[in-house]
């Protein structure tokens, strides 16, 4: 794959977006959760995802950056990742705890419950193996889908089939970068399936 293509899509898909795609597309082009989603609900839901999954954690990797503790938002070095990593899996929590207090929909707080799993499956990994974080938030986004599929019976059959696609377009991408070896890939998209998926199944 050419390297700027590769680039661009790590940036575009880069993981702190991913919760933020995920309610956007549920919020607008699902039916079922556009329309049962009051407009208050939606105000607070992306005041909380956005904050706590995009904002914050970008604000905190950019002090990093500044202190040298971390040389880019890639973390292309494993031991890197570590205060990145703990910091988000805390925002997810916080996050979690937020929704519960507005008494958000359910599986919007079940969403963020499995992204912090993931999150905190992958602090674990990175004590030993770097694993693909941007294929964690691919897989997290595949498995949401089959979770709302298998247990809400909401149609999503296009939308995985789009995803699994760009899954493939994305790992194809950190490959030809050099940013991760095949099996690094494919157990950092298992990780975040399952993680929504089974959380969704509770």
């Amino acid at each position: 794959m050419n390297k700027k293509l590769a680039r661009l899509l790590s940036v575009v898909l880069h993981p702190v977006l991913m919760p933020a795609y995920v309610l956007y597309f549920l919020l607008h082009h699902s039916t079922y959760f556009a329309y049962t989603t009051s407009g208050a609900e939606k105000f607070d839901l992306y005041s909380i995802i956005l904050l706590n999954t995009l904002f914050l954690p970008v604000l905190i990797s950019y002090f990093l950056i500044q202190r040298g503790f971390i040389h880019s938002f890639e973390m292309e070095r494993r031991e890197e990742r570590m205060v990145p990593f703990i910091s988000n899996a805390l925002l997810m929590v916080v996050a979690y705890y937020l929704m519960r207090e507005r008494m958000l929909p359910r599986v919007f707080q079940l969403l963020v419950l499995g992204a912090a799993a993931s999150v905190v499956i992958a602090v674990i990994i990175n004590l030993k193996w770097k694993i693909s974080i941007h294929m964690i938030g691919m897989g997290g986004i595949i498995g949401t889908f089959f979770g709302l599929s298998t247990f809400m019976l909401v149609d999503l059959r296009i939308p995985i089939l789009v995803c699994i696609l760009i899954s493939g377009l994305l790992g194809t991408a950190r490959l030809s970068l050099g940013a991760h070896r095949p099996f690094q890939i494919y157990s950092g998209f298992l990780v975040g399936f399952f993680c929504e998926y089974l959380i969704l199944s509770i």
